[in-house]
């Protein structure tokens, strides 16, 4: 879509391991138009990689299992996402490119290229109409493409979730690239800075968008997203480094040599972001992790936070407690107003749980921040056991 941009074909081939990668592309849901397939010879072709096609209207690869197995990139173009599923199952060509994922195979495309490794997508594959499909089910979601290019895009994807024709999940402006890990997304980046990517939720009937900032490809870029298993490392690295040389500003040596020096251990960290009710967002600058918050909802009472009954009297009904474990920043983003964004990423997320009370034990670094966002101490400063010292942190709860 953009022959003058190349920042998300750079993207993808960087992905490899490989310093001269073998990138396959897939027409099929054009109908392998030749003028499709002289498109991605011309943007590729000039660049640090081997590109080849495989077509099935043409016929051109006689191995397609062996050929798909030698690349380290697929690439799937544009087109009719239904032509191309129904295809790919016809040939056998979708459980080849399972295997080869499942291998270690990068896989990328566009529009239909994008939709097609979704659970469900929003489609134009019926002429005049965007409906729901089902698709290939690697990505656990639903997913809408040209949220920004196509006028129509936006409204029909909110009725379809409206009327639970499609399951909730990602749409993406034109320019924006959604890369997962492990089936789960890892980050967002664009061609343009100005563009972003929706995750879509519905509660009754009404329909939320979250914004997802995506990493300007042409830029260095910082952002707050939500984190994923990939993270897992750079939260932890993020973590002891703000104790080392945040907190020490305020605590002991004797504290922090315990506190700030804790050894990695994964299974702890990808706890936290697979247990029901615990939310943790993380800040990325140039590809790492600088910052992360987690907050935990205690209590999940049902919505509303109250109702009539049949006299008409009001009815109280109990609201939720939440709990921020966590909110760190390193020196390389501090003091650049990325605190204050991922405290309203939990205050989002409290208002979706229906969170009466915030409770925290603040770092001494820390009160002032948590004091100018509405939390008062709840009782004297306390010692906490962590990593074997013994940390001064002072109780903190806020209403909401």
């Amino acid at each position: 879509m953009e022959p003058h941009n190349p920042l998300l074909d750079t993207y993808i081939l960087s992905q490899s391991k490989s310093s001269s990668p073998k990138i396959c592309f897939i027409g099929t849901a054009s109908g392998d138009a030749e003028s499709y397939i002289d498109k991605f010879y011309k943007s590729f072709g000039s660049r640090k990689c081997i590109p080849s096609h495989l077509s099935l209207f043409k016929g051109n690869i006689h191995d397609m299992a062996n050929h798909i197995s030698q690349q380290d990139i697929i690439f799937v173009g544009g087109g009719n996402t239904r032509n191309l599923l129904t295809l790919w199952r016809d040939w056998g060509l979708d459980e080849i490119l399972r295997r080869a994922y499942e291998r270690g195979v990068i896989m990328s495309g566009i529009s239909a290229g994008s939709i097609c490794w979704f659970a469900e997508g929003v489609t134009d594959s019926v002429p005049g109409a965007l409906t729901s499909l089902p698709c290939l089910g690697w990505l656990p979601e639903s997913n809408c493409v040209h949220y920004d290019g196509e006028k129509e895009r936006r409204p029909r994807y909110h009725q379809l979730l409206r009327e639970n024709r499609i399951s909730p999940g990602i749409a993406a402006d034109d320019g924006v690239a959604l890369h997962y890990v492990d089936e789960q997304l890892h980050s967002c980046v664009s061609s343009h800075p100005e563009k972003r990517a929706y995750r879509l939720s519905k509660s009754g009937e009404e329909i939320s968008e979250e914004v997802i900032i995506p990493r300007y490809l042409g830029g260095h870029g910082i952002f707050v997203r939500r984190a994923a298993e990939a993270d897992i490392e750079g939260i932890h690295n993020a973590h002891m480094k703000s104790i080392q040389e945040v907190c020490s500003r305020d605590h002991t040596p004797e504290e922090i040599k315990g506190w700030g020096h804790r050894p990695f251990r994964p299974g702890e960290r990808l706890q936290a972001l697979k247990q029901h009710q615990h939310y943790v967002w993380v800040v990325e600058c140039d590809g790492q992790i600088e910052g992360y918050a987690y907050f935990q909802v205690l209590q999940h009472p049902p919505k509303p936070a109250s109702a009539l009954s049949m006299d008409g009297a009001r009815i109280e009904v109990p609201r939720a407690t939440g709990h921020l474990l966590g909110l760190y920043l390193t020196p390389k983003i501090l003091g650049k107003g990325f605190g204050k964004a991922l405290f309203e990423e939990v205050l989002l997320a409290a208002k979706d749980e229906n969170v009466r009370f915030i409770s925290l034990e603040s770092t001494l670094t820390a009160q002032g921040f948590y004091s100018s966002r509405g939390f008062r101490a709840t009782e004297s400063i306390v010692t906490v056991k962590i990593g074997g010292s013994d940390v001064r942190c002072q109780p903190m709860r806020m209403e909401l």
